[in-house]
Order: C-alpha cells, then sequence, then structure tokens
C-alpha cells in the first residue's frame, strides 16, 4: 500500500469517499478508551495490528480491543518500512499514537459486599504491602517488530525468567514488563521473512474461527496447525534449518525434550478415538494415584521455580468427598466440595478437558488451585498461549462466558462453541453412566456449576440470543440445546412413546421434596414440589396500572436468581419466548430454525406453565404453523418433523389446546399427509432411503398428534377418511425387499404406529356384548364412538404379524436362538424395529380381547357367554401354533425374548419387555373367554379326543398348559428386577440446589436418573411383574413379597396403579398369613425368642388387609391439588409486594387422589413418587394429620382407624423383618436396606398417640419382639455413635425426645416396654444431643425412676456403660439431676438412669483426667459435697455407692485413694468428705 500525504499535512482536508481497499483501512479506527483534541486526519487510518497472534482472549466485553500503538501510518507491516529506516518523518496526524499509549481497560465496577471466595489467599497475603500497578512502558517499531514476527522469543524468555527473578507471588497486582529484546542477535532477513509471512497469512480475518464460525465442525488447534504448515511451505530449506539452529541455541535441552515428548503423545493421542481418550485417562489416573509422591520425570531446569504434575492436585478430603460421613460433613458439603471442584478445569474448544503437565506450587508447598492470572494481567496468559499449540491452556467455564460478551463476533462464537461443546460431552457422560467423582472428570460437577448461578449462563446467553451476527445466534442457540438437553430427553421420550402404556409423559421441570414433618414421623417422600414457583416465570402474568408500577419491580438480578434455581425458567422469564417468535417470522436458515423449534419443544416440556405461556403467546404457534404450510408442500424436512412434535406436546397438556388447534385450522394444516392416498410400496421405496427416512418420521410424528385428539375424544369420526391411506402400513410387506433398500426400520415405524393409534381407538369401541340404547346415548351426548363393523378387517391384518412362521426373517431370527455362534440376518436396530410392531399388535388385540370380556360375569345367563366372537379362538390358535410358548420340545419365542431382554441392549430389552407384556395379556383375555364361553368341549369332553392338539390346549387354558414356563419367566424377572433396583432408587439427594429429577435429563439417580433408560426398563419391568403375579396363581413367597416391595421403589409417576395392583398383591389374607407362618419359624429357630401363645383370627388378617391397603394408597398416591379460594378473592393489587424478593411457594395445598381429566402430561409436582426405601414404615409413623377448614385455620386430626393401621403395621413389619432372617434367599430384601435408626424411630413414633398399642396382648408381643430384634441389631453394630437420629433422621429430632418424654412421663404409668423405647435413647451410641435432650427430659418430668432396669433393657447392658462419658454438658446433666433430687427414687428402685450415673461419674471423677477436664472434675466433685453437706440424710448412701463404685481387685485401696481425692478437691467441705469417710469404714468394714 503507498503511503499516503508522506510529509503530512497539517490541516488535512477530511473525505467521505472511499474505496473498496480503503473501506478495509476503517477496521480500528475507533477508539474505545482514549479519544483525541485533533481533527481526523486526511489519509485513511490504519488498521490495529494486534500484539499477539490473534487467538481469542477471555477478557469482557468493557476491556475492548488491547492494540498495540500505531506505528506510523502504514498499514502493512514491513521491513523496509520499520527496519534501518530511522531517517523517515512519522507524524501522529490523528491522535492515535498517543491515545494507544494512555487507554486502559474500563474497570468493571466492583459488586457490593464481601467476596470470601478466596479468604485463603487475602490470610495469607496479610500484612503485605501491595506494589503500585507499574504501566508498561512505550516500545519502539524495531523492539514491536520484532516481537510480532518472533513471539516464540519472548516464549522463551519468559519461560527462562525464573532462573534470575524469583516468581511473582500470589495476589500480586504488579503488570510485568514486556521484555524488550536489545541484544539483535536475530537477524534482519530472518525478521522480514517472518513478518512477510505473517502479513501473508489471515491474522485480523477470523481468530483461527472463521471456520467453525461458517458452520464447519473444525478444530482450533487443526487450524493453527494448518496455518503453520502453510507459512514453514514457504520458506526454503535453508531458512527452516537457520530457525531450527536459533531455536536449539535458545533453549534449555532438558525443555527440548519435554516438548519432543509432548509433540510425541499428541500425535499418538490423536490416532485413538474419543472412548479411547477416556480409557487411557483414567488408567493414567489410577497410574497417578499410586505414584502420588512422586514428581514427574519430565521437568525443567527451574530451580526456583516447584512444579508438579497436575494429577498431584487432588486433595485427598476431595478424593472421598462422595463417601464423606456425617461426622466430619454432610452429604451437602461433599456435592459443593465436587461442585467447586469444577471452577478450574479448562477446556479446549472440542469441550475435552485440558490436562496441563504443570502447575504452580505455593509457597508453603500445597499445590494452588489458582492458575496467578486475573483481569489486568491475562494477557501474557494469551501471549503464552501462542507457543506451538494456542488451545493447550484452554478455558475454565467462567472464562468461556466472560468470552461470549467480547466485541468480536468471532471470539464469542468460539465461546459459545466451547460451552456447548463441554454441555453436550457432560450430558453424553451422565446419560451413559461415566460418572464418577473420584475419576478423572467429574462431569455432575461440571454440568452443576455451567447451570449454576456464579457463571451466569443464563444471562449470557439470552444476550448472545440478541446479537446482530446470525453465528453467534446459532451457536447460542446450540448452547441452550444442550443446556435444556432437547437431544437426550427426545430420544428417551421417543421410546416412551413407543411403549403401549405411554399416555403424555412427564414434565422435565426440577422439582424438590417437601421436607418431613413430625405429624408423619419425619418419614421421608414428601410432595414434589418446583424449583420456581409457577407465578415467578411470567413476571407480566397480571396486567398493572402505570400507578402501581414500580421502578425496581422486575430486575435482572430476579432474573439471574429464578435462573439459579430453574435454567429455563429463567429463560422464559428473562423473555426468550418473544425473542424465538421474531426469529422465527425473520425466515432464518434451516439449521438456526431446526435449533430454535427444538428449544420450544423443550420448554413445552418443562411444566404447564411454559406450555401455556407458548400458547398464549399467540404468535408462535401460528407462525410455526405457518412455516409449515407455507414452504413446498412436498418437501420434508426435520423443520418440519419438529414442528409437529411442538404442537403434540402443546396438545398434550389441555383439551381446550386441542379444540383451538381444530378451529384454527392448524392440525389440518400439519396432518394432511395423513388424508392423501399413498403411492405403492415400491414407488415409495424408490424415493430413496434418506427421503424414506424423512417421510416415515413425519408421519409418526402426525400420528402421535392424531393420537393426542382421538384420547381427548376428538377427531374419532374424521380417522374413517384416512384409514385407506393407513392400510398400506397394517399388512406384512417383503421383509427382505425392505432390507434390500434399507427402509426397514422407517417401514415399521410407521406400522408400529399405526398399530398404536389403532389401540387407543379400541377404547371407544362400545362393549361387545353390551345394549344398543347405550351407542344411542353416546351419539345423542355428542360423543364420537367407533363401531366393531370397522374394526374386522383390522383384526385379520394384525394377525398376520402373529403369524411369525409366515415371516421369513423372523421364523430365522426365533429359529436360530440356540445357535449362538450363527451370523444372524438382521441387525439389532432391525430386530428393535419387528419386535416394537409385534408389541403394539399384541397390545392392540389385547385390548380388543379386553372390550370383548363382559364387565361382569355373574350378569350372565348360567354366567357363560351365549356366544364367542370368531376371531377369540382365532388369536387363540395363532398363538399356540406359532410358538410363542414351549408347546413342544423346540423353543418358544418367549424363551428368545427374555434372553433377548437380559443380554442385549437396553432399547432392546424394552421392546422385548413390552412384547412379552402384550403377549401375557393377549393369552389371558382368551383363556378368560375361553372358559366362560358354553362350547360343547366343556360338556362332553369325550367326543374330542381325537382334536387337534392345538385345539385341546385352547379349551383346557394356554396359561395352564405353560405354567412352567410362565413361572420360570416370572423368576428370571425377579432377579433383574431385585438386582436393578438400588441403581434407581437414589432419585433426590440434596433439596432445591443438588441433583433432582427433571434436571435435563435428571441425573440425581446414577444411570441417568429418570430419564434413562435403565429406568424405563425397569418401571416396564415392574408392569410386567404386575401381569405375571395376577396370571400365575402361585402361592405367595419370601421372593413374591421382596420382589414386590422392591418394585414398589423403582415406581415413577404416572404409574400409580402399577403401585396399586402391587398393594393388592400384597396385602391379601394368604400373604398375612404366609407372614404369620414366618414369624411362628423365626420365634422357634431364634435364640432367645420364644412363640406367641395366641394367634390371629381370619377376621383380624381381613382387617388388617384393608386396613393397611387403605393407608397405603392415601398416604403415597394421593395427589395434592391447590386449595379454591372461598369467600371473597383477595385483592393481589392493593398488597404492594417488595419488588425485591420472589414470591414463595405456596404451601395451602388440598389433598384429592383425583386426577384431572383434562390434561394427558404428568407432574412431578403434587405428588410423592417414587416411594422412599422405608415407605413401608409410614404405616407405625405416621401421628396425625393437618386438616384446614373453610376458614383458613389449621387443626389436628386424629385419623378413625389409627390403632388398627397401627396394629397392622407393626404385625406387617414383624413378618417382612422375620421372613428373611428365617429363610436363606439369594435375594436382597429392601428391607434390610433400611437402616436400624429408622425402624427404632418408627416404633417410638407409634408411642406418641397413646398405649393403645401396648394395651393390646397381640400388638403389645409383636411390639416386644421387635425391640428385640433391633436390640440385638444394636449389639452386633461394633461402630461407635452408631444411632445417629438427628443425622438420619432430622435435625430438630432433639425436640421430638421432648414429646416422646412427656408421653411417657404423662401415660405410661412405668410401663417396661415404653421405658426400654426411652432407655434406648441414652444408649452410648445415640448422639450427645438426643441422649442430653433425653436425660433432660426425663429430668424435668421427674420420670427417670420409671426407666427399667438395666437387665431389662433389650440392649446390652455394656451398651449404656461403655464408653466412658466425655461430654461435658451430660455430665453436667447427670449431677444437676442428682442434685436436684430426680435421681433419688430411680437409685431405689435400681433404675438404669441411677445405674449409668453411678458408672459414668465414677469412672469420671475417679478416673485418669486430664487437661481441661481437670477444672469440670473439680466443679462436678464440689456439687456433690455441697448437695452433700445440705442432704446428707437423703443423699449418703447415693453418695457412698458412687465413691464405692469399684468391681475390681484391690477395691479397699482404691477406695482410699478415692477419698483421698476428694479430701484434695474438697475446698471447704472436709468436714462432709470425713462424715462420708466414717460412713463407709462403718457400713463397708474398710
Amino acid at each position: 500500500m503507498k503511503k499516503e500525504n508522506g510529509g503530512g499535512s497539517k490541516n488535512p482536508k477530511p473525505t467521505l469517499q472511499f474505496g473498496g481497499d480503503d473501506a478495509s483501512r476503517l477496521v480500528g479506527g475507533i477508539v474505545e478508551k482514549g479519544f483525541s483534541d485533533n481533527p481526523q486526519g486526511g489519509r485513511p487510518i490504519a488498521p490495529p495490528r494486534p500484539s499477539v497472534l490473534p487467538f481469542p482472549v477471555a477478557r469482557h466485553r468493557s476491556h475492548g480491543p488491547h492494540w498495540a500503538p500505531k506505528i506510523g501510518g502504514s498499514n502493512v507491516v514491513n521491513a523496509n518500512d520499520y527496519v534501518g529506516n530511522d531517517n523517515r518523518e512519522e507524524e501522529d496526524f490523528d491522535g492515535m499514537e498517543v491515545a494507544a499509549s494512555i487507554a486502559n481497560p474500563v474497570q468493571r465496577k466492583e459488586r457490593k459486599g464481601v467476596d470470601f471466595s478466596q479468604w485463603k489467599e487475602i490470610v495469607k497475603n496479610n500484612g503485605t504491602k501491595k506494589e503500585p500497578v507499574r504501566e508498561t512502558k512505550e516500545i519502539n517499531s524495531d523492539n514491536l517488530s520484532r516481537r510480532v514476527a518472533d513471539p516464540d522469543e519472548h516464549v522463551i524468555e519468559k519461560r527462562q525468567r525464573p532462573q534470575n527473578h524469583s516468581p511473582k507471588s500470589e495476589g500480586s497486582n504488579v503488570v510485568k514488563k514486556l521484555p524488550t529484546w536489545r541484544d539483535g542477535s536475530s537477524k534482519d532477513g530472518q525478521v522480514d521473512l517472518k513478518m512477510k509471512s505473517m502479513q501473508k497469512s489471515k491474522v485480523a480475518s477470523g481468530f483461527a474461527a472463521q471456520k467453525l464460525v461458517g458452520g464447519e465442525e473444525v478444530g482450533i488447534e487443526s487450524q493453527i496447525d494448518a496455518e503453520n504448515r502453510a507459512q514453514l511451505s514457504k520458506m526454503t530449506a535453508d531458512e527452516i534449518a537457520e530457525a531450527q539452529a536459533e531455536i536449539m541455541n535458545k533453549l534449555n535441552p532438558e525443555l527440548i525434550n519435554l516438548l519432543k515428548k509432548r509433540g510425541q503423545t499428541k500425535v499418538k493421542r490423536q490416532k485413538f478415538s474419543l472412548s479411547d481418550v477416556v480409557t487411557g485417562s483414567e488408567a493414567d489416573s489410577v497410574q497417578s494415584q499410586k505414584n502420588r509422591s512422586k514428581l514427574n520425570e519430565n521437568t525443567t531446569s527451574d530451580k526456583p521455580l516447584k512444579i508438579v504434575t497436575t494429577d498431584t492436585l487432588q486433595d485427598k478430603d476431595d478424593k472421598a468427598s462422595s463417601n464423606i460421613s456425617a461426622e466430619n460433613c454432610s452429604m451437602w458439603d461433599a456435592w459443593s466440595k465436587r461442585v467447586e471442584s469444577a471452577r478450574d478445569i479448562r477446556f479446549s474448544v472440542e469441550g475435552k478437558i485440558i490436562r496441563s503437565d504443570f502447575a504452580r506450587v505455593s509457597d508453603d508447598g500445597k499445590p494452588s488451585s489458582e492458575s496467578g492470572y486475573s483481569a489486568d494481567n491475562v494477557s501474557e496468559r494469551d501471549f503464552l498461549r501462542t507457543e506451538g499449540d494456542p488451545g493447550a491452556s484452554g478455558y475454565t467455564i467462567k472464562e468461556a462466558v466472560a468470552l461470549s460478551r467480547s466485541v468480536i463476533p468471532g471470539q464469542r462464537t468460539i465461546a459459545l462453541h466451547l460451552i456447548a461443546a463441554v454441555l453436550d460431552n457432560a450430558i453424553c457422560s451422565i446419560s451413559q453412566n461415566q460418572v464418577d467423582s473420584e475419576g478423572p472428570v467429574d462431569w455432575e460437577a461440571v454440568w452443576a456449576f455451567a447451570l449454576g448461578p456464579e457463571p451466569e449462563l443464563a444471562l449470557s446467553l439470552r444476550m448472545s440470543l440478541d446479537d446482530n451476527h446470525n453465528s453467534v445466534v446459532l451457536a447460542c442457540v446450540k448452547v441452550i440445546q444442550c443446556v435444556l438437553s432437547c437431544t437426550m430427553n427426545e430420544i428417551v421420550f421417543d421410546i416412551l412413546e413407543k411403549t403401549p402404556t405411554y399416555v403424555g409423559g412427564a414434565c422435565t421441570a426440577p422439582v424438590f421434596r417437601t421436607k418431613p414433618d413430625v405429624n408423619v414421623g419425619f418419614i421421608r417422600g414428601g410432595f414434589w414440589k418446583y424449583n420456581v414457583k409457577p407465578s415467578n416465570i411470567l413476571h407480566f402474568h397480571e396486567e398493572e396500572s402505570e400507578g402501581d408500577k414500580d421502578e425496581g419491580e422486575h430486575t435482572i438480578k430476579d432474573d439471574v436468581v429464578l435462573a439459579g434455581q430453574d435454567f429455563a425458567a429463567g429463560l422464559v422469564r428473562m423473555g426468550i419466548l418473544p425473542r424465538i417468535c421474531f426469529l422465527l417470522e425473520t425466515d432464518p436458515s434451516a439449521p438456526l430454525e431446526e435449533c430454535l423449534i427444538s428449544i420450544l419443544i423443550a420448554i413445552a416440556r418443562h411444566s404447564p406453565t411454559c406450555a401455556a405461556a407458548i400458547i398464549d403467546s399467540g404468535k408462535i404457534v401460528q407462525t410455526v404453523a405457518s412455516r409449515f404450510a407455507s414452504k413446498e408442500q412436498m418437501e420434508i424436512n426435520i423443520c418440519k418433523i419438529k414442528s409437529v412434535t411442538l404442537l403434540k406436546v402443546l396438545a398434550q397438556y389441555e383439551k381446550k389446546n386441542c379444540l383451538s388447534f381444530i378451529n384454527s385450522g392448524i392440525l389440518h394444516k400439519v396432518t394432511w399427509h395423513l388424508y392423501r392416498y399413498p403411492n405403492s410400496l415400491d414407488q415409495w421405496m424408490k424415493s430413496g432411503a434418506e427421503a424414506c427416512k424423512l417421510s416415515s418420521a413425519l408421519l409418526v410424528e402426525q400420528l402421535r398428534l392424531y393420537k393426542v385428539f382421538i384420547r381427548y375424544g376428538y377427531c374419532i369420526s374424521d380417522f374413517s377418511n384416512m384409514f385407506t391411506s393407513l392400510c398400506m402400513w397394517l399388512s406384512v410387506p417383503t421383509i427382505e425387499k425392505l432390507m434390500e433398500n434399507n427402509v426397514m426400520i422407517e417401514y415399521c415405524a410407521i406400522t408400529k404406529e399405526v398399530y398404536l393409534i389403532l389401540e387407543v381407538l379400541v377404547c371407544r369401541l362400545p362393549n361387545f356384548y353390551s345394549d344398543v340404547r347405550e351407542k344411542t346415548e353416546d351419539v345423542a351426548e355428542g360423543k364420537d364412538t367407533w363401531s366393531w363393523s370397522q374394526f374386522g378387517s383390522i383384526i385379520d391384518l394384525a394377525l398376520e404379524w402373529v403369524q411369525v412362521k409366515n415371516i421369513a426373517p423372523l421364523t430365522r431370527l426365533f429359529n436360530c436362538q440356540n445357535s449362538v455362534g450363527e451370523i444372524r440376518s438382521l441387525q439389532d436396530s432391525e430386530i428393535n424395529s419387528l419386535l416394537w410392531v409385534i408389541s403394539s399388535v399384541l397390545n392392540m388385540l389385547s385390548s380388543v380381547l379386553k372390550a370383548v370380556i363382559p364387565e361382569d360375569f355373574t350378569s350372565l345367563p348360567n354366567g357363560r357367554l351365549s356366544w364367542l366372537p370368531e376371531f377369540v379362538p382365532k388369536v387363540g390358535l395363532e398363538i399356540i401354533k406359532n410358538g410363542y410358548f414351549r408347546f413342544s420340545e423346540n423353543g418358544s419365542i418367549v424363551d428368545y425374548l427374555c434372553r433377548l431382554r437380559i443380554e442385549n441392549g437396553r432399547e432392546l430389552a424394552i421392546s422385548s419387555t413390552c412384547c412379552i407384556q402384550g403377549l401375557v395379556r393377549v393369552v389371558d383375555f382368551v383363556d378368560k373367554l375361553i372358559q366362560h364361553a358354553n362350547l360343547e368341549i366343556h360338556q362332553k369332553p369325550s367326543k374330542f379326543e381325537s382334536a387337534p392338539e392345538e385345539d385341546k390346549i385352547l379349551a383346557n387354558g394356554i396359561l395352564k398348559f405353560c405354567a412352567v414356563e410362565v413361572q420360570y419367566s416370572l423368576t428370571n424377572l425377579m432377579k433383574q428386577i431385585m438386582n436393578k433396583w438400588q441403581s434407581t432408587k437414589l432419585v433426590e439427594i440434596f433439596s432445591r440446589g443438588g441433583p433432582a429429577p427433571g434436571v435435563g435429563v435428571g441425573w440425581g439417580a446414577s444411570d441417568g436418573g429418570y430419564w434413562s433408560l435403565n429406568t424405563l426398563l425397569t418401571q416396564q419391568e415392574a408392569r410386567l411383574l404386575v401381569d405375571l403375579l395376577e396370571i400365575s396363581e402361585i402361592p405367595p413367597t419370601a421372593q413374591t413379597l421382596d420382589c414386590a416391595l422392591t418394585a414398589c421403589l423403582t415406581v415413577g409417576p404416572g404409574n400409580s396403579s402399577v403401585i396399586d395392583k402391587l398393594l393388592n398383591f400384597m396385602f391379601r389374607v394368604p400373604v398375612l398369613k404366609y407372614l404369620n407362618l414366618g414369624i411362628e419359624k423365626f420365634l422357634s429357630v431364634k435364640q432367645g425368642f420364644s412363640p406367641f401363645k395366641w394367634d390371629y383370627e381370619e377376621d383380624e388378617y381381613l382387617l388388617f388387609a384393608n386396613a393397611l391397603a387403605t393407608h397405603f394408597r392415601n398416604r403415597w398416591l394421593t395427589v395434592k391439588k391447590k386449595q379454591k379460594s372461598t369467600g371473597e378473592k383477595i385483592n393481589h393489587k392493593s398488597k404492594k409486594k417488595d419488588a425485591r424478593f420472589l414470591e414463595t411457594i405456596d404451601e395451602n395445598m388440598d389433598e384429592s387422589n383425583q386426577e384431572s381429566l383434562s390434561s394427558l402430561k404428568l407432574e412431578w409436582a403434587y405428588q410423592r413418587l417414587p416411594l422412599p426405601t422405608h415407605w413401608f414404615l409410614s404405616a407405625i409413623s405416621t401421628v396425625n394429620f393437618m386438616k384446614i377448614d373453610s376458614t383458613g385455620e389449621t387443626y389436628m386430626e386424629m385419623p378413625e382407624n389409627f390403632l388398627e393401621v397401627s396394629k397392622a403395621g407393626l404385625f406387617f413389619l414383624l413378618g417382612i423383618e422375620a421372613i428373611p432372617a428365617s429363610l436363606t434367599s439369594e435375594f436382597f430384601s429392601p428391607v434390610e436396606c433400611v437402616t436400624v435408626v429408622w425402624k427404632l424411630h418408627a416404633i417410638s413414633v407409634v408411642l406418641l398417640s397413646g398405649m393403645g398399642v401396648l394395651e393390646d396382648e397381640k400388638s403389645r408381643d409383636v411390639y416386644e419382639t421387635l425391640q428385640n430384634i433391633y436390640g440385638k441389631i444394636v449389639d452386633e453394630k461394633e461402630l461407635h455413635k452408631s444411632l445417629q437420629f438427628e443425622s438420619e433422621i432430622h435435625k430438630n429430632y432433639p425436640t421430638f425426645i421432648e414429646t416422646l418424654v412427656e408421653q411417657f412421663a404423662a401415660e405410661s404409668y412405668g410401663d417396661v416396654l415404653f421405658g426400654r423405647q426411652i432407655a434406648m435413647y441414652l444408649h452410648r451410641s445415640v448422639e450427645a444431643s438426643v441422649r442430653l435432650a433425653a436425660w433432660n427430659g426425663l429430668s424435668n418430668a421427674r420420670a427417670l425412676e420409671l426407666l427399667p432396669p438395666l437387665d431389662k433393657c433389650f440392649s446390652k447392658a455394656e451398651g449404656y456403660l461403655e464408653p466412658i462419658e466425655d461430654d461435658e454438658k451430660i455430665l453436667e446433666a447427670y449431677v444437676k439431676s442428682w442434685v436436684g433430687g430426680a435421681l433419688d427414687r430411680a437409685a431405689k428402685r435400681s433404675s438404669m438412669s441411677f445405674a449409668l450415673v453411678l458408672h459414668h461419674l465414677s469412672s469420671f471423677i475417679f478416673g485418669d483426667v486430664v487437661g481441661d477436664m481437670l477444672s469440670l472434675r473439680n466443679k462436678l466433685v464440689k456439687s456433690l459435697l455441697r448437695d452433700y453437706s445440705r442432704k446428707q440424710q437423703q443423699h449418703e448412701g447415693m453418695l457412698v455407692k458412687l465413691i464405692c463404685y469399684y468391681n475390681k481387685s484391690d477395691r479397699v485401696y482404691e477406695i482410699e485413694r478415692r477419698l483421698q481425692l476428694l479430701k484434695q478437691i474438697c475446698d471447704g467441705n472436709l468436714a462432709s468428705v470425713e462424715k462420708i469417710e466414717s460412713c463407709i469404714k462403718l457400713n463397708y468394714l474398710i
């Protein structure tokens, strides 16, 4: 570029016209940090030259671009302009050079308050004087050109600096000077060559990220490597050799070897896949833990700088944080420590962990997690990144979020891509159960920190969504997609839609449990509540007048706080929906539109409030539907498919949404493909595999949308119009042809969905034997129904799929089940698609058969059906002929499906389970209809002896013939359920701040939580278990009972019917009788127990069964709903709220077990499932219920059958405790997983309501037996303080003890069993706070004498006496009770309370006391002696027993030693000691 106005003009004239080249020179002409007083120069302003290589710098947008001072007026970095040209004239025409030298970053406003996040560094540097910040001096052009030309030299001097200078201490704000290399060692020619090569590289065009911004998935490292190779290709061999020699001379040999090894490691790392890298990192982590004390062998020669490997930075406490004990820290502290460890993890642009080879060590020898860089000197770090591999240092999450606010679009895009990659890796690892808090990467902690309140990711994303660069907006919506787990959730919901039991799915909003209450005995498993109150999500939900508006009513702080509790809700509150609507209206690109609709789907799945926000916005739904219809009608793309999915999710929430879609014509716009007469199957296959895939996906979503409308009762009559176009998908095609064209999966997906929608239509069929009058009534009421005449051909087409022997690939598949080594012709995905079709067909047929069964067989003449439909025996015969069960020596399909469910992947296991479930239901319904039919074979069986074997099996019952196989399948299923339940039992760990279901994929539980395939499989197996238990008619066993208890723990929201059926199975008279037999066997076998002298009657079993079933249904299956307001409505506008606070979650709810019929969606909130592990203790732990009357006042109400429920609960608890103890079972009972602390607490709660349980003879014996069982468990525990009531039950447990003691003192009258239960809280393994509360309560109530002797307690005496009491408050409480007279009667009655005092006080006072305990001993002795001087007659015997309490040899010597000790401590009470000494000598003959 030629130099304009070389001499420069003093008064240049501004020009406003620029050419194409001149326009580019304006880049950098804006001065952000300084302003010039001089007018603009007449020549174009030179573009800025960065002082470092253009790699993204993680600084705030307000810092601006830090440019080097402008040198001259040239834009071209040329050696001829800067080297050896000292005589040229350099004038500052525009004042930019002055501005550049004084420009500083804008200092961000400091936050109010004190930040204690770095308190250790503050304490460490306390008292040290901070040095003033020294500004960097202006550098001349020669040095600047050298620095830009050869940045490696700068890096070299940086690394060699510690040899001559001490390292900078942490916390210092000193900005180091940039080195000015004046030695002139580099040759001018070499500098010129490098400057020219840098000029030719595209430095200012993309910051090595333009390809990524444009949409290509190219890594930053590969781009930089390509630029370096391009630069080397322009150099000659001599120039390369000369440059290498110069580098070799300057670098340390050890450092050169280190860099070579690192390069070799990178080359090897690139050869392996991602899974191999993860495995390798885990192996390296294990190896590094073995050599934790050793330093890395590859260290530099810098002596003053301590260098360790990053693997040695892991603290031992952090490693054991997941298994931290309650003594040291709570689970919340351990979780907080895990999340805090994610703060310093650095990531590459691909989202991979950057593991630097070295880490700085602090002066005290401990590894420092601080990087040593701050916002002021971060440029030093970014300068160091330019050496070799700029991505080596990576970014932390907070740095990436800060970089997303950069002024440069390319940097914002790169930062957002990095965040998206990190979150995607985290969610994938969590869902694949690759989470290990002790492993190399704790992805749960990374996910929690990223979505936490500190990075303020939601606010940054909302700002980026308003960006005016399309690349930034696209990268932003991809991050939001990852945060909302759109892809992972859609995978799970897609599999859920394939199951026949799916209705609407559960909402994904994060929830937490309500706190346990004393009224329910502190039992866990309260109602779920949303993390965010729904009214806080939409802050514009009420129209307010201008006079009511407050200036600070809606602040960004409120949005950020709410986003920290619920990320999706925070985005909605920040107004993401209007912005998405605007972007959709501006005709976005296909990738952007797809991401936007995916985000809308995730928001709609979040909660009813968010779905209503989308509906109420008005424009969003209309815009999506309009874009669906405005595009090429025959064209099918992903955006259209997701548009239908969005409408389906919205329609599931409310019935009125469906009506709105019908009236507005939206339904017809998006489902017109279903009415189009299809082409032949051959033409469909000829369109290509990709076109078939898209058309299949669109048809599937349209059918699912239509199925929602049918469930609500809409569009049923219209189904006959589209049935003609759907018939092509009902019949069995030529499977081989589909496999050749690679479209079998797509065809099966459509077929499966058609049969699922037909199953929903079956529910609209009238009962086959119902009166015609019911049909006319439905028509009169306007209800859409379907007739049986329309269903005959459908059953025939469905039977074609049941005849698997006529389908060649399925025949080969089922026949090769015994040949393990044979290569199957079908892939797993193809097998899975076929199984889903068979599952939908079988479940549709089961629904048809269920509609045929009369509601009441007793109303029929002679209890028999007059005639039977033709398709009923036809279905049964096809089941028999096609080998679904083992009717011959050959294998059966059920055996194959059972093995497939165990050995293969999760989705295959789910599909095979659904197949077995549908088959079981079909066979059960066929048998019921055949047995109740008026068949001649039942009346005259001799006439049909020559009938075919299939007919005989059908007439006698299919299940009866294959009972052995059903039993075998049930046994295998129970094994699977018992082995998996522990991996899914931990749904919630903490309250609002920790992992919980609904957060993305619900990663609060292992294996991904309740949005994982493992949990879906477990719940589907629970449904199959219920069906098998109902049809098997096997006698109750310990295995089936334990499995039923376990299955109750795995069932989630929407599956309350499964628990209801399991309750019906467990609480039957035969099961309770079996429990009684187990109790009798246990009492006769176990030592120390004696059998009961009474038996339960039949009426008592029936009473117990009804009481328990009713209690557990009301306790766990009720749904909580908001109470309808009564009386006058409160004017909320009149009450002006403080705008600084968000509304709290309303606790004023009313319980009802009637679910709303206006919504198909399920909510985690307002219900209690899944059950806690100790749910069966609620029968004896529920004290009373809190009710709310019409006036809003609360009162306590005792349940009517409380006593019956308590008696039944005690019996049931003893039964499930006795059976596992008396039988050697391979199953691990869930009862054993409940700690003895909870069980002891439960039998204490039952006494809060009075002595009713203990007054009944039978329940009293049961209660005593439970005490003895738990007493033996306590005696077997060797750990000290094993009974952690306060830590494990509730933090206010001492208050509960006070209430229990008051009840004991008021009603017990010294009852031994009640006293034993209270005495248990004085056991030495109980926490000190609980023991103190129990003792003080007994002492204040003068009830210490009511406690039984030690030999009558249900635990050994050693547990109460050892170890010696060392708690100061408890010892003082003992003496206080002694002095106050609370122990007077206890001493006379030989109560265990006085025995405790004698043992512990005597052992403490006369034992080896050192240190601070000496003053306590002296204090206690003086109190006892003063009390003796005042109450000599009353307490003389007690004090004598205290002094003479010694059971070892040399008793006389010990008593004398104790008396001498008392004389030393008496402090003026020597006369009292002498009196007690004379009394002892007189009575004990000393």
